[in-house]
């Protein structure tokens, strides 16, 4: 998500998030604005850097965002809303304008239909739906049943809807979609967890990794770092803005296989329940390794010593040679126990 206004004031970290890879091929920039000048504007920077179409971030809770009147506090006003829409559609056409929302503020508050109704008569090209409110950030599951209320509404306009929350299978994707009607699913954590669900959901399949090949894809992530940052101590200290970070997701991985989960994630979405997969993991295939529980672990300083080790490591091999050692000194065991898992409503995340 990128902020217009700082954008357009030349902001530098703002405008490197207009960059794409050489082989995206579809490319999409979100911004977050609450005037149509500055979303114009923000707009033609995107179409200039190859962008195929914006999306208006109307989703994002965090107060960054929303004490500027931004993110999700733009979904408390509908009519002013689709006045904002309405403005970048007509001023960008043919530009394709999407926009990505919430359910409405909080359960006393929800006002998804109305919005995906003003989007609609802007002539928005699509609309995401997080199946949260904003007060509700990442906690408690996403409401599918209101997507599905979304879908039948966007129909209406001939405008697709897309779903958002929860899925972290290409079983539950499936299910999300049956069930909720809408054109395709949006993954966010799930792709931070596990960056090979685009496959999975693709090929419904389940992959699942051993830890030794999970630190060989966790170090190609730190080698891409260290060529876009530079092998120097400036560039390890930009690189660990962003590694550790990554890490916090990817500790969540677990194999969940259909055969395991078909019963469960019936009841209990996945990604909101890690102490019941869990269980069901221990049950079917005894406990960890080493290995596999020092990348499980969720202590902020295990993801600083992993990323080390990553970093400095001359080849995958070794990486995975002093990771086992790491894993079997017995700090593991003393950063399980200062460490609670996350609250699940306090991802950071923009939106």
């Amino acid at each position: 998500m990128i902020f217009a206004r700082m954008l357009l004031k030349g902001d530098r970290i703002e405008r490197t998030r207009l960059r794409s890879a050489e082989n995206e091929r579809h490319y999409g920039v979100q911004i977050a604005c609450k005037s149509i000048d500055e979303g114009l504007q923000a707009g033609r920077m995107a179409k200039e850097a190859n962008a195929t179409w914006i999306d208006l971030n109307c989703g994002c809770p965090i107060y960054e965002a929303t004490r500027r009147g931004l993110g999700a506090a733009l979904i408390q006003k509908p009519s002013k809303l689709g006045r904002l829409v309405n403005g970048l559609v007509e001023g960008l056409d043919p530009f394709p304008v999407t926009v990505k929302i919430r359910t409405g503020k909080n359960d006393a508050n929800i006002n998804v239909a109305r919005v995906v109704e003003v989007c609609g008569e802007a002539g928005a090209a699509a609309v995401t739906v997080h199946g949260r409110t904003q007060e509700q950030r990442y906690s408690r599951n996403a409401n599918w049943s209101l997507i599905r209320q979304a879908v039948e509404i966007g129909n209406k306009y001939d405008m697709p809807v897309i779903g958002n929350g929860d899925a972290l299978t290409y079983y539950e994707a499936n299910k999300f979609r049956e069930d909720s009607g809408c054109a395709t699913i949006m993954i966010g954590r799930g792709a931070l967890i596990k960056p090979w669900i685009f496959y999975e959901c693709e090929h419904n399949t389940t992959l699942m990794p051993t830890a030794e090949e999970r630190v060989r894809i966790y170090r190609k992530l730190a080698m891409y770092m260290k060529e876009h940052f530079h092998d120097d101590e400036r560039g390890r200290r930009s690189a660990f803005n962003f590694l550790p970070w990554h890490l916090s997701f990817l500790c969540r991985y677990r194999p969940l296989p259909y055969e395991l989960f078909k019963d469960t994630y019936l009841d209990h979405r996945l990604i909101q329940n890690s102490r019941i997969v869990d269980d069901i993991l221990c049950e079917a295939y005894g406990e960890p390794d080493p290995l596999e529980k020092l990348l499980r672990c969720e202590n902020e300083d295990a993801h600083v010593e992993i990323a080390n080790v990553l970093w400095d490591a001359p080849s995958d091999e070794e990486a995975v040679s002093m990771l086992k050692n790491l894993a079997k000194s017995g700090t593991v065991e003393q950063w399980e126990n200062t460490t609670g898992r996350r609250t699940r409503g306090e991802e950071p995340d923009r939106g």
